[in-house]
């Protein structure tokens, strides 16, 4: 489905359902949790409950949030998938053979 035809904001961490827009959702106090390549979201806080166990926060607790609207989320998004630039290649390497003088 394209970006355009979304219809929902994220989907679940923990039971994979769809978070809609402008509804609220939680996430982890923890910063490993929710750093930008982790990004866990929640639909519930029973959700987030099953997630507690498996990471072994000592102390945690959920903080909720509220999804964006579809166009604020759709102008937001070419932002987050904006193409990185190539790395610079490295020289090719040549061989350093001599010949036996």
């Amino acid at each position: 489905m394209s970006e355009a035809g979304t219809t929902y904001f994220r989907r679940c961490s923990s039971c994979k359902k769809e978070i809609g827009f402008t509804r609220t959702y939680w996430v982890c106090n923890v910063s490993t949790c929710n750093r930008k390549r982790t990004g866990l979201v929640f639909c519930t806080t029973s959700c987030w409950d099953v997630h507690l166990p498996l990471m072994n926060h000592r102390e945690a607790w959920a903080e909720e949030r509220r999804a964006p609207t579809r166009e604020a989320w759709l102008r937001e998004k070419p932002r987050r998938a904006r193409p990185r630039a190539p790395l610079p290649r490295p020289p090719p390497h040549r061989s350093a053979s001599r010949s036996a003088a």
